[in-house]
């Protein structure tokens, strides 16, 4: 079982907001979020495998069907609600392998700055090089250099117009991590290990929302591609954000999920 903790909404109501969080990162990520969104409904924030006070045992492989039979004995504590599930990134990744293969049942699927795997195999193993290799910095070099390093990527450049209040807690909260269990977290359910679920995607009957940055051009693609093969999706593409939507733009965030969530009670 996953390390969690549970918000009860202010209003009486069955909806369950399930948010899984990106790399180097964990459940704290969403603090900001809670006031408004518990207004309208319940959530669960996680933290997964080798992030904040996860507990998994380092004897364990942390792919993806282990963390799916974790999500699974987590939410089974929960199956009185109408769930669903929201993953950023790394999160979304795993939302998208448990809305294929988790055993419980979810109502809804929300995706923010995510794939569904990489198809090609050359790229495939050069991902896997990479995941081992930043692996190593995190094990050699340390989590202070690898945050350094980190923050400089392309995928956030976007943060820099963050308020320095803002950027000072991203950046403490990536340095709260285990050095050690982030390096197994990536070697073991990185993007270069992730199964390619691109043909799977049309199975997912589910309503399905997707949000993405406008500024960020990579997962804009990725996003038009999951609307092109998703049955029941919507796509939401959001103004002046990057890769991290529930940071930068955390208000058109908040609006956008729970009129998805109202949206869907509505046509129950």
């Amino acid at each position: 079982m996953l390390h969690y903790k549970f918000h009860q909404a202010a209003v009486s109501t069955d909806k369950l907001l399930v948010m899984l969080h990106g790399f180097i990162s964990d459940q704290h990520t969403f603090d900001q979020h809670i006031h408004n969104l518990i207004d309208n409904i319940n959530i669960l924030t996680i933290d997964l495998p080798g992030h904040g006070e996860d507990q998994s045992a380092v004897v364990q492989v942390w792919d993806f069907p282990f963390i799916t039979k974790q999500l699974d004995e987590t939410l089974q504590s929960f199956k009185q609600f109408n769930l669903i599930l929201h993953g950023y990134s790394m999160g979304g990744r795993i939302a998208l392998y448990y809305a294929l293969h988790g055993q419980t049942q979810i109502k809804g699927l929300v995706l923010e700055s995510t794939s569904a795997g990489i198809e090609d195999v050359e790229a495939l193993h050069e991902r896997q090089l990479v995941d081992q290799a930043r692996a190593k910095v995190l094990e050699i070099a340390g989590l202070e250099v690898f945050v350094n390093d980190w923050e400089k990527l392309p995928l956030f450049y976007t943060q820099y117009d963050l308020a320095k209040a803002t950027r000072k807690e991203i950046r403490q909260m990536r340095l709260r991590q285990n050095p050690m269990r982030l390096a197994k977290a990536l070697r073991e359910y990185g993007t270069g290990h992730m199964p390619n679920l691109w043909p799977q995607l049309n199975q997912i009957q589910i309503p399905t929302c997707i949000i993405v940055g406008a500024l960020d051009n990579k997962f804009c693609k990725i996003a038009e591609k999951l609307s092109s093969i998703i049955p029941n999706h919507e796509l939401n593409v959001v103004d002046h954000s990057g890769h991290t939507v529930h940071v930068e733009e955390m208000a058109e965030f908040d609006r956008i999920v729970v009129g998805f969530i109202n949206k869907e009670e509505q046509n129950d």
